[in-house]
């Protein structure tokens, strides 16, 4: 329904003031709560989108379409050299970093290799990249130079200038980006013709080509003459460091052979020829005593070592065995006495002699030999001390000369290092290679890459979408307009009693029709009171319409003010609001209207005396009412007017030319003897009064009603004046019966108040609900 469905035992505040108004806070807006605000501000929703829409729509029509082409290079740090070098190069091949490769595509950017692709191509004479003058170089040149601090140098030739602006413009359509975090790098450029931009992008990876091979061509060059001027210096420090050591060794007799001084060697030779003397020595010295024990001993010499191995022995001993044999053989065969056997006897001891007699030579050269060894080793024990101290007094000669040839020797592997370096950096001046190579050249683009037509109409609809939604969302924020009864009630600290629909404007003209017939019938000087046809329409339609919700509005307001009567006394009830045109007119009289009906004898005044529309809606030819009423100058009976149809009576307030005596009368004792004496005529008065705001008439009627009700336009009241109007009415909050919602667009209200809105109420009434103007 259309009205507050709890009791009004309303528990007024102590300081209502400053705890309802003060102390009120936004509610918490929930999803639900979005969905609502987005709904009821679709049109900002709808626009911003739009107006984007077409803006980029124009932006696409107008935009000069453009052609990109790639070309992928790689920047292969682990390139293999055409030259197999195993020393370091001059120029080194970069690192692998992320820092490096971006370096890399930095460096494609540069001016340098960007003006080797303008000179080559020549565009310089390319109306694509040249400057044109559009309708905003007056103003951006001014800011241009404002932000640059000075102006551009005069100095430049005209050549120069073009190619800068060509190489500005190049910059602008060239993009240069890294694929993740390979060594693969993209150089786009856009352009108008598809066939130039893969010419200037294929020429733009060339360029950085000859860029590398050019840097580690001049570092090499430099390297190499570097290196040719540091090896002068060191050949003739190697010559003077060879020239000292042979000098010094010249002079201290310390001549070398094989890389050793002649008496160092000469005494290796004699320690060596002693250690083998000594050996042969003692082999000589044991046989020797082999022979002396034999001989004490009384031993066969023929044990000896050396008969042993004697070759003639052992003959001399294999002749004496066969003989042997051959004795025995003719001894048994013709007996001892036979004369082969004695010839045989006699060739036996003669082989037995010639060994003896080897044997005694054997041992004899034994001790000769022990002799002569004896006699070597002390000769060659002799001449190795001669030399060893020979070797001692030139000790400090050869620490010297040791030091003069690792000098010497230090000079020498440093001349022929970079004596190699050079060579090899000289080999490299002519095969220097570039660490990158072109993994994709670029090819003719076949589409267009700009403007994305898709992409930017797509990004203007999100856009618009998003921002429609943040206008929206700031101005349902900003807007601070009454929209929904708990609204009111919590800005105002008072309940909200109902909330009256707006009549369209087609409802209203279909009734106004209707009144024109009975204007002809229609006599101003028999009856001051308009029929009820002739009167505006909405002043008697709730009465007319009693099945619709402005009719159930009403019925709401009245049903607070009967509870009200039932438990206190109430005569006066004074309808009111903040400003004018907020419909407490009509409101004040479908209310007497709604209360008449009922039989309650009920007294309508309009207390507007400044502005009586409620005079003028009803009763335009009236000549006497509340004025003439409380001076005394009519009486009460001849003032009032009577609808016949209801029994309602009506006070009216014909125009009054003199305003300057309407705000004493507001505040004099006459005013309020009226409403004395009006009270003990009628059961219920209802007043009509002027808005609080920027009249202090309402304010001085409010002093001396019993209950006040307060007319809030929706949609239309701020709620900062609601919060004034109620510090207005401070000295008799305590009478405020409630506030009513005027105006309210049904269909609106769902967006706010889904309960009470038409679509909840949509099966209980029959009320024309179309938005439209109405008093």
């Amino acid at each position: 329904m259309l009205q507050r469905n709890s009791d009004y035992d309303h528990q007024l505040p102590d300081n209502p003031i400053g705890s309802t108004v003060g102390g009120w806070q936004q509610p918490t807006v929930d999803l639900r709560e979005l969905v609502r605000i987005l709904r009821r501000r679709w049109r900002v929703l709808a626009a911003v989108p739009a107006v984007l829409l077409a803006l980029a729509l124009a932006y696409v029509t107008v935009a000069t379409t453009r052609y990109t082409a790639t070309s992928t290079v790689l920047v292969d740090p682990r390139r293999a050299n055409v030259v197999d070098n195993s020393n370091q190069q001059v120029l080194t091949n970069f690192g692998t970093d992320d820092a490096t490769i971006e370096s890399q595509a930095l460096l494609i950017q540069s001016v340098a290799i960007l003006r080797r692709v303008v000179e080559k191509l020549k565009l310089t004479a390319d109306p694509e990249f040249i400057p044109h003058a559009s309708l905003l170089d007056p103003i951006l040149y001014p800011i241009r130079l404002l932000l640059a601090g000075s102006a551009p140098s005069s100095g430049a030739s005209a050549e120069d200038a073009a190619m800068a602006r060509s190489i500005e413009i190049l910059q602008k359509r060239m993009k240069v980006l890294r694929q993740g975090t390979t060594f693969l790098v993209d150089i786009n450029i856009s352009s108008e013709e598809p066939q130039k931009a893969a010419k200037i992008a294929n020429a733009i990876a060339d360029s950085y080509f000859e860029e590398q091979v050019r840097a580690k061509y001049d570092a090499t060059k430099i390297a190499a003459s570097w290196l040719n001027s540091q090896i002068e210096g060191l050949k003739s420090r190697v010559v003077a460091s060879e020239q000292a050591v042979e000098k010094f060794r010249a002079d201290n007799n310390l001549s070398v052979a094989q890389g050793v001084t002649v008496n160092d060697q000469q005494i290796t030779d004699l320690n060596n020829k002693l250690i083998s003397a000594r050996v042969q020595t003692a082999e000589a010295g044991a046989k020797y005593d082999q022979v002396k024990q034999l001989a004490k001993s009384g031993g066969d010499p023929g044990s000896i070592t050396a008969a042993i191995s004697s070759d003639m022995i052992t003959k001399l001993r294999t002749q004496y065995a066969d003989i042997a044999k051959n004795e025995a053989d003719l001894t048994s065969k013709y007996g001892p006495r036979h004369p082969l056997v004695t010839n045989v006897r006699a060739q036996l001891q003669d082989t037995q002699r010639l060994i003896n007699e080897e044997i005694k030579r054997i041992v004899g050269s034994t001790q000769h030999d022990y002799d002569v060894a004896k006699s070597r080793e002390a000769s060659l024990k002799q001449s190795l001390d001669q030399l060893q101290g020979v070797s001692t007094t030139s000790g400090e000669a050869q620490v010297r000369l040791h030091e003069l040839q690792r000098e010497a020797e230090a000079n020498r592997t440093l001349y022929e290092s970079y004596l190699a370096r050079y060579k090899e950096t000289s080999s490299q001046e002519s095969l220097e290679m570039p660490d990158s190579r072109v993994v994709t050249r670029a090819g003719i683009p076949i589409r267009p890459s700009s403007p994305k037509t898709m992409l930017i109409l797509g990004l203007a609809l999100m856009l618009g979408l998003g921002g429609g939604c943040v206008i929206a969302f700031l101005m349902d924020y900003l807007d601070r307009r009454i929209k929904t009864l708990e609204q009111a009630e919590s800005i105002s600290g008072v309940p909200a009693l109902a909330a009256v629909p707006l009549i369209g404007a087609r409802e209203l003209a279909a009734r106004a029709k209707r009144g024109h017939r009975e204007l002809d019938h229609y006599d101003p000087r028999s009856t001051k009171l308009l029929p009820p046809a002739l009167q505006p329409p909405l002043m008697r339609y709730a009465l007319e319409e009693p099945g619709t919700f402005f009719a159930e509005a009403i019925r709401s307001v009245r049903l607070a003010l009967q509870r009200t009567l039932r438990m206190q006394p109430v005569k006066v009830v004074l309808v009111t609001s903040a400003l004018d045109g907020e419909g407490k007119t009509t409101l004040a009289a479908n209310l007497a209207l709604s209360l008449a009906t009922l039989g309650i004898k009920t007294l309508l005044i309009d207390g507007d005396l400044r502005n009586p529309a409620l005079t003028r809606a009803l009763c335009p030819h009236a000549d006497a009412g509340l004025l003439e009423v409380a001076t005394g100058q009519v009486s009460v009976e001849r003032a009032l007017l009577l609808d016949r149809s209801t029994g309602l009576s009506i006070l009216p307030s014909p125009a009054i030319r003199n305003v300057d005596i309407i705000t004493e009368l507001m505040f004099s004792e006459q005013i309020v003897d009226t409403l004395d004496h009006l009270r003990q005529r009628y059961e219920l008065i209802i007043i009509d009064s002027p808005p609080l705001v920027p009249l202090v008439d309402g304010r001085a009627l409010a002093e001396i009603s019993d209950r006040i009700v307060l007319a809030l336009s929706w949609d239309q009241t701020p709620e900062e004046v609601v919060s004034h109007t109620i510090d207005l009415l401070g000295p008799v909050y305590d009478r405020i019966l409630g506030t009513v919602l005027t105006r309210v667009d049904l269909n609106r209200l769902r967006f706010y108040d889904y309960y009470r809105s038409s679509a909840y109420l949509k099966p209980y009434g029959s009320a024309a609900l179309n938005p439209g103007a109405a008093e």
